[in-house]
């Protein structure tokens, strides 16, 4: 078991609100390994034990909804290529990506047992040259660090802060539904995310389209969670305190440049761990019964009512 031990008031937490027992833990992530081993489709899934955990956490100890969010995980990694494939981190799309900084974990949580916080700048998007699901790819990259490397974001969850500056129509009329819907399911029913509050900041023209197309998709949980600031940080930092915040968002701690540097590094450390894992997906011709395709997931694209953006 190769499972690093959380700090005593971490481990207070996880006991507290996801229900996890270290009694426990060797017995469920060997129940996740006896189930992997029957899974005919998932056959080239061979997970850490760290990996494991995270479901695990992001479950709250549930068996069951653990198998499923692997299952879907793995999934979406052979029906989804567009985020899924040619993670390479030295590849010149994902190196521009990750010089940009467009997906930014904050280096502190507010206290020993809070989320961690995140920035995601999609107005650094030249939509000539990228599209949404390049950032996403890379953003679902460095959240698979976090899954590995860090017990406050898969103990006590995330806050995400999204910067719309300078986000133009050109990059929201990439936002399907489609669009959306693919990347609701990877946040929200394969990754073990859990997702405590959302803040929006600098919307743009158009916003209200996006936001609707958003908010078809999302549960009544996670809606709830939502804040839209536009331009009042003050009310921001009510949840998110300017200790952790990066100087351009009236912080002080750092600037956003240094973040970037740190997660173009972090990633690039681990591109033996994304090329190895490019093999690891389902393979739906093996799934005992009907294997699931791109229309069972999102339905089929033009069945969408298309949402002008003005």
């Amino acid at each position: 078991m190769a499972i690093r031990s959380l700090p005593a008031v971490l481990l207070e937490k996880a006991a507290k609100e996801i229900n996890e027992d270290p009694r426990r833990v060797p017995s469920d992530i060997q129940g996740l390994r006896d189930w992997l081993a029957k899974q005919p489709h998932l056959q080239s899934v061979q997970p850490t034990d760290q990996w494991l955990i995270a479901f695990l956490r992001g479950s709250k100890f549930s068996l069951e909804r653990s198998k499923e969010k692997i299952d879907m995980y793995y999934t979406l990694r052979s029906l989804v290529p567009e985020f899924f494939s040619n993670r390479d981190p030295l590849d010149p799309k994902v190196q521009e990506i990750l010089k940009l900084g467009t997906f930014l974990p904050l280096k502190k949580c507010t206290s020993e047992v809070d989320p961690r916080t995140s920035i995601v700048r999609i107005g650094l998007l030249n939509p000539s040259q990228y599209h949404l699901s390049d950032i996403l790819k890379v953003s679902l990259m460095v959240t698979e660090i976090l899954m590995l490397e860090d017990d406050n974001f898969t103990v006590s969850g995330e806050e995400v802060i999204v910067d719309m500056k300078n986000v133009g129509v050109a990059v929201l009329s990439q936002w399907t539904p489609a669009m959306a819907k693919k990347a609701i399911s990877c946040f929200e029913k394969s990754l073990p995310v859990r997702v405590k509050s959302n803040h929006i900041l600098n919307t743009p023209m158009g916003f209200e389209a996006a936001f609707t197309i958003l908010k078809t998709f999302l549960g009544e949980k996670l809606k709830n969670r939502i804040q839209v600031h536009n331009q009042n940080y003050e009310e921001l930092y009510k949840r998110i305190p300017k200790s952790i915040l990066p100087i351009e968002y009236g912080g002080e701690d750092g600037s956003v440049e240094e973040l970037a540097n740190y997660w173009k590094t972090k990633v690039e450390s681990y591109r033996d761990w994304f090329l190895n894992e490019e093999k690891a997906k389902s393979d739906e011709s093996k799934r005992p019964g009907k294997p699931k395709t791109t229309s069972d997931l999102f339905g089929v694209e033009g069945s969408f009512r298309k949402l002008e953006v003005d």
